[in-house]
């Protein structure tokens, strides 16, 4: 834990979310009914407002549409109590949203995502907020341009700045630099990993082990129901997945890398903070919410005291 530092500054996506629920098995080709329901998302969004709800401070930069719906997302965040000073909007673009096709049982079936606003994060507005940067943690998720995030893990190293990232998608991973120093901490699951590495038949382990090499301080290498791995000088660890009847998957990534940060940042190691993450995950996808708004870290803690050993069931359809 660095001294004086209890706060992230989250940079990356927001969007309006809009889930469409399958009440019966989805057959393509034909109309299948469904349960909608619009809230917000983006990824650096979601893990602010799950930052917030673990009890830091939390900042949120990213770029709306003049819409009703950056309107909206605007509002919303201000009421989570989120600072929101680095906000940008587009007059250019709507706000981005995303779209979820969710099986009956909560597994995604097919995601849909306008996300051409996020060009505008360029890196001259990553300039005008670095004077902010030097009081907290930086995360930023791979919906920024591939030239800001170059910036960003540029001046993580050149300023000693603690900087985790996430992947946000197969695609997406590509935008990040082929050296990584300067990355204090990379999210991402075993198809990015691989995807970056150009490695389609590496194994979760030996991908770990070459994210390392290619200058990441610390690694979170997610597995699904298998768990998940973390790499830091330590050594590599395996954590096995805390069980949950699964009810929406939306969302779960984004609550393990909040809980994650926020653990590191209480002074938990890699691994202990990682486990805690688990368990943000496994109570998120036990809620119909993207973000779980009981979320707490005491939560986190007694949910992973009690379910530490047993592994993820999914609810009957």
């Amino acid at each position: 834990m660095e001294t004086g530092i209890s706060r992230v500054f989250c940079i990356g996506g927001a969007a309006v979310d809009r889930k469409y629920r399958a009440l019966d098995a989805l057959r393509p080709g034909t109309s299948n009914p469904v349960h909608t329901e619009r809230s917000f998302g983006g990824v650096a969004r979601n893990v602010a407002e799950n930052i917030a709800r673990l009890g830091l401070t939390v900042s949120l930069a990213s770029i709306l549409g003049e819409d009703e719906n950056g309107r909206a997302l605007l509002e919303d965040l201000q009421g989570l109590g989120i600072d929101t000073r680095s906000m940008s909007f587009s007059d250019e673009h709507a706000t981005a949203e995303y779209v979820a096709v969710l099986q009956p049982d909560g597994e995604l079936a097919l995601g849909l995502a306008n996300m051409a606003i996020f060009d505008g994060l360029t890196p001259a507005l990553l300039h005008n907020m670095e004077p902010d940067f030097q009081t907290a943690w930086l995360f930023a998720d791979c919906n920024l341009p591939s030239e800001t995030l170059h910036a960003l893990v540029d001046t993580a190293r050149r300023q000693s700045l603690t900087l985790a990232i996430d992947a946000v998608s197969t695609p997406k991973v590509a935008r990040l630099p082929r050296d990584l120093t300067g990355v204090g901490l990379l999210f991402l699951n075993l198809d990015e990993a691989r995807a970056y590495l150009s490695e389609p038949e590496a194994s979760p382990e030996k991908a770990a082990a070459r994210l390392r090499a290619c200058g990441a301080e610390r690694i979170v290498l997610t597995l699904g129901e298998a768990g998940l791995i973390v790499a830091d000088r330590s050594g590599i660890h395996r954590i096995g997945a805390v069980g949950a009847k699964i009810v929406d998957a939306t969302g779960a990534g984004d609550a393990l890398i909040a809980a994650t940060l926020v653990a590191l940042l209480k002074g938990r190691s890699l691994a202990e903070a990682a486990r805690l993450g688990a368990a943000a995950a496994a109570l998120t996808v036990e809620s119909t919410a993207s973000v779980r708004p009981d979320l707490s870290f005491a939560l986190l803690e007694a949910t992973l005291s009690l379910r530490a050993n047993t592994t993820l069931e999914r609810e009957p359809s």
